[in-house]
């Protein structure tokens, strides 16, 4: 059974990694400190989508589905473009200054930089999430049907993130661990 405090941390994780793919390479420390330095223009660009109104349907778009790859930034990149092109003409802009070839390398080693981040806070904070990710792949989906609608959707959402987080590289994580602290920063504003 899922215990209630995970769930929690589970749903936190969510909220913190859904405002920002495996496919990329581990980010090597010229691209973290780079995607470091992008977040606070970054930042600016997702109030100005606020005031627009337009943040809860980004959200909805950048959130992982079952089956689908975690790759929160890719998808967000994706919506950006095709829902406002000014703001994404404007984060082209944000990502050439801090050295990335486009917006795809951005988004690829944020999505990285993010999941390596996750896995790191959760091993400090909340080690159990990993347990709850292995626990989560034979889990009965039926399960799930004893909660309100509401809370099946969000419990869903956090097992697919824990179960991103449980594979990603280590390689990432070693890549990413120097930077908690800036990262913690750049999250928490």
């Amino acid at each position: 059974m899922i215990r209630t405090k995970t769930v929690n941390v589970l749903l936190v994780l969510c909220m913190l990694l859904s405002p920002l793919s495996l496919t990329a390479a581990t980010p090597d420390s010229l691209q973290v400190e780079a995607y470091i330095a992008s977040l606070e223009d970054v930042r600016q660009l997702s109030e100005q989508l606020q005031a627009s109104g337009a943040e809860a349907l980004l959200a909805r778009e950048v959130m992982p589905r079952a089956g689908e790859a975690f790759d929160p930034h890719r998808r967000a990149v994706i919506a950006l473009e095709r829902e406002h092109p000014d703001l994404y003409t404007q984060l082209i802009r944000i990502v050439r200054q801090r050295g990335f070839a486009d917006t795809a390398t951005w988004a690829a080693v944020g999505d990285r930089i993010v999941l390596a981040y996750g896995v790191i806070k959760a091993e400090s904070e909340s080690p159990e999430i990993f347990q709850l990710a292995l626990e989560a792949r034979g889990m009965n989906p039926q399960l799930l049907l004893f909660l309100p609608p509401a809370e099946q959707e969000l419990v869903q959402q956090a097992l697919l993130i824990a179960e991103a987080l449980s594979q990603a590289p280590v390689s990432d994580r070693e890549q990413v661990k120097p930077y908690i602290a800036q990262l913690d920063r750049a999250f928490s504003q």
